[in-house]
């Protein structure tokens, strides 16, 4: 099955769901490339409401993860991009990332919010760690779930921003370094209260601090790890010491088996007998 309109055709990969309501499909994106979510609504008393408040709130010069909304077989279908992968979630699971490599993905998910300017009900759907997609460069992409755009809209997604932020910096929050995090989310939740580029304010002021300081200053500083940090460090000593010795002991070694080799080739062969007969040395 096709979904088309005069300009575009999305032909159908899956079924996501479907109910007296509403289906919804994933589809593939002949005009751009990739793939897109299609939401149809079937029930058309919704549809002059939605049709309105679609018409009011979205940006479609900006919000570029927004296609498009068309009348389709007596259906109101609305079009998101949708994009396949490694989720935030699953990839904070399953890979070791650095913290700059966390904050990098934190700076492009505030970025592509702002540059976006996601409208509060689409930005409340996907920020989600499984509606979050990550490459493995890093680029970031949102999912939209807006099975239930028919209903309550109003939301608050400062929320999920808080969340997301807080599970990329998880570890730093339990250990309480680096500083320029700790400072920064002791900041967030006054800035919360405001807006997303404030957040992304000070979040790129706490990217800078960490891109200027020191590897060894994001580790914690508790007693432990002093304690394991100095033993690293004295093992590093203690090996070169050893391997010295080892040489040294490996030359002296081998000296004396020159020496004895030496010795046993300049001393004078001594025979007493030759056979059964005796040797006066008298002579």
């Amino acid at each position: 099955m096709i979904i088309h309109t005069y300009e575009h055709d999305y032909p159908i990969s899956s079924v996501k769901e479907t109910n007296e309501t509403y289906e919804c499909y994933i589809c593939r994106n002949l005009t751009d490339g990739g793939f897109c979510r299609v939401m149809s609504v079937k029930d058309k008393a919704y549809f002059p409401e939605l049709v309105s408040w679609l018409t009011e709130t979205v940006n479609r010069d900006t919000f570029t993860d927004y296609i498009e909304h068309f009348n389709f077989n007596g259906a109101l279908c609305i079009v998101m991009k949708y994009t396949q992968g490694l989720t935030l979630g699953d990839k904070l699971a399953t890979e070791s990332l650095s913290v700059m490599e966390r904050a990098e993905i934190g700076r492009k998910i505030l970025e592509k919010i702002v540059l976006q300017e996601i409208p509060d009900y689409f930005l409340n759907k996907c920020m989600d760690p499984d509606c979050i997609m990550v490459s493995a460069d890093l680029t970031v992409n949102f999912n939209y779930p807006i099975d239930d755009i028919i209903g309550n809209r109003q939301c608050d997604p400062m929320e999920g921003i808080n969340k997301i932020l807080r599970m990329l910096f998880a570890r730093e929050l339990e250990r309480k370094v680096p500083e320029p995090v700790i400072d920064f989310f002791n900041k967030l939740p006054q800035l919360l209260e405001l807006t997303v580029i404030e957040i992304y304010g000070e979040y790129h002021n706490m990217l800078s601090a960490l891109t200027e300081m020191p590897e060894e200053e994001e580790e914690p500083k508790s007693i432990w790890y002093k304690i394991w940090n100095n033993l690293k460090k004295i093992w590093r000593v203690l090996k070169k010491i050893i391997m010295l010795a080892l040489i040294v002991l490996a030359v002296v070694y081998l000296i004396m088996t020159i020496d004895g080799t030496k010795s046993s080739i300049t001393r004078k062969a001594n025979f007493d007998r030759i056979g059964t007969v005796t040797i006066d040395k008298t002579m």
